[in-house]
């Protein structure tokens, strides 16, 4: 069985704060393979950026691995970890703050190949730069432009297109469509999708739309307050939810299908419990109609079918 580009095994991420420790990422497990994606999707706070920064070690994790092409890089030092880096980048969710103000088109792109590539020579980069600009879209006359001449659409290409500098192998996209009109948003996805067809690129795709979501994923992850609730194959996750949370996620999404009136609603009620130093246990148990005294004390997650995982002892 081939090794996955990305997985994970047990990763944990605490922030220390003055009333106790935050369980933002508890003991997530997850595997991706090349050119596949993985979509994340759960309320806000629950644990999916720091999940995609944690992975890249933008945060530093507080214990597990993350696995890349099997190699733990949670132990490289500096120096193996540029290498790796060049390989594993993100695209961010505010196209407008993640891009420096006082650098041009031509700036933004070309930094990434200046600092951290192997191409020295001013007019290789400069090829590169066209090339690069050519591959997402952008104008050769934006060239000189800056973000603020831009509008959401083209700066999120020119944040794509700077992920894309080092021709890396996989990219964490932090809800990269979501302030984006939806129009452009489909030609965000549109792009990101040619660009994996024609790189082999893996991406973990974090979202609340679960349309979206639905539209580019091949395997979606269900997270809730920093635990994993639920992953299956996109299709099956549609078709058979099995965790209550992921139940109430698709009965909330919007329809004009007057037939839809009839299907059963699931609505959420009761507080979110705390994430500080939380019990063990299911943290849904708080808002689940269904939990039992078992589920405030265990959540193992159990393969109910094929590829099909799910953290609830109701299944």
């Amino acid at each position: 069985m081939a090794v996955p580009l990305i997985e994970t095994v047990n990763l944990k991420k605490y922030f220390k704060t003055s009333k106790g420790m935050l369980h933002a990422v508890e003991e997530v497990n997850l595997k991706i393979e090349e050119g596949k994606t993985l979509g994340v999707v759960g309320e806000s706070g629950c644990g999916k950026s720091t999940l995609g920064r944690t992975i890249l070690r933008l945060h530093p994790a507080t214990s597990g691995q993350v696995l890349f092409n099997g190699q733990d890089i949670l132990k490289c030092n500096k120096r193996e970890m540029k290498k790796v880096k060049a390989d594993m980048q993100m695209v961010f969710q505010d196209p407008y703050s993640s891009l420096d103000p006082r650098m041009s088109v031509r700036g933004l792109i070309s930094e990434p190949l200046e600092t951290c590539g192997d191409i020295r020579d001013k007019k290789e980069i400069s090829r590169r730069v066209e090339e690069i600009m050519e591959l997402c879209g952008l104008p050769a006359n934006h060239a000189n432009l800056y973000p603020h001449e831009l509008d959401g659409g083209l700066r999120q290409r020119v944040g794509l297109a700077r992920a894309m500098t080092l021709d890396p192998k996989f990219i964490v996209c932090d809800e990269p469509v979501s302030a984006l009109d939806v129009s452009i948003q489909a030609q965000i996805l549109n792009l990101l999708m040619d660009l994996q067809e024609q790189k082999k690129l893996s991406y973990m795709f974090i979202t609340h739309d679960l349309c979206v979501v639905k539209h580019i994923s091949d395997e979606i992850m269900v997270m809730y307050m920093g635990q994993v609730v639920e992953r299956a194959k996109t299709e099956e996750l549609f078709e058979n939810p099995a965790h209550p949370y992921t139940k109430a996620l698709l009965a909330a999404i919007p329809t004009i299908d007057l037939s839809s009136r009839k299907r059963e609603r699931f609505v959420l009620s009761g507080e979110v419990s705390n994430p500080i130093d939380p019990e063990p246990g299911c943290r849904f148990a708080h808002r689940c109609p269904y939990a039992t005294e078992k589920c405030k004390k265990d959540n193992a997650v159990r393969e109910i079918a094929e590829g099909h995982f799910v953290a609830c002892n109701l299944c």
